[in-house]
């Protein structure tokens, strides 16, 4: 993987924060350690190798035989880490410049909250402390699914070849704004690419 730790592939809201955040946390920690975006975007298949971690495939299921990292295996259930842009991120602590995978220092990733994300330390159950992901109610109609189509839309627009109804929904008027723009016929990384390439981080997204 190339683009798994790339932040072009984070969704404008998380962008035009990321600085602050990790500034955020930053002054939290000792001077002897640093944080670092160290997982962005995962596709359906990347998401999968982390649910088979700490299990096996058994009588026609998957069961549990040791610790497991996630929860989601990015097709029947979809972590927010599999969306294109993606909708959360996990941060690493680094001690001149190794990286700690384990320290109590990570409770301060929840600086992140102070700039308007959630922090997975604050789930009930499998608390995730590397883990800031965008709230519900800041999506585009506090929808993933539609917010995402927007982001692409607004693209689209920006590329001129869009001029449909700003709604999220990328139906066959998006779809052809979309191969004429970038010559893919969905919404992957090569599409992703090229637009970011043209545009960068859309800035003026926040709803």
């Amino acid at each position: 993987m190339t683009y798994d730790r790339d932040p072009k592939y984070l969704h404008p809201y998380i962008a035009v924060r990321l600085k602050q955040i990790m500034e955020a946390i930053q002054e939290k920690l000792p001077a002897t350690h640093s944080p670092k975006l160290i997982s962005a975007h995962r596709t359906p298949s990347d998401q999968f190798e982390l649910f088979k971690k700490g299990r096996t495939f058994r009588n026609g299921g998957w069961v549990k035989i040791g610790s497991v990292v996630t929860n989601l295996d990015g097709f029947i259930k979809r972590s927010r880490h599999n969306y294109l842009p993606c909708t959360a991120f996990d941060t690493g602590l680094f001690s001149n410049g190794k990286y700690v995978p384990e320290t109590p220092l990570y409770k301060h990733i929840k600086q992140g909250v102070k700039l308007g994300m959630d922090w997975g330390g604050n789930w009930v159950s499998f608390k995730d402390q590397p883990h800031l992901e965008i709230p519900t109610s800041k999506f585009f109609k506090t929808n993933i699914e539609k917010d995402s189509g927007l982001i692409w839309q607004k693209y689209l627009v920006k590329a001129g070849t869009y001029a449909g109804v700003l709604d999220g929904i990328f139906g066959p008027k998006s779809l052809a704004a979309l191969k004429a723009a970038t010559n893919e016929n969905d919404r992957n990384l090569a599409a992703w690419d090229k637009l970011f390439a043209r545009f960068g981080v859309l800035e003026d997204f926040d709803q």
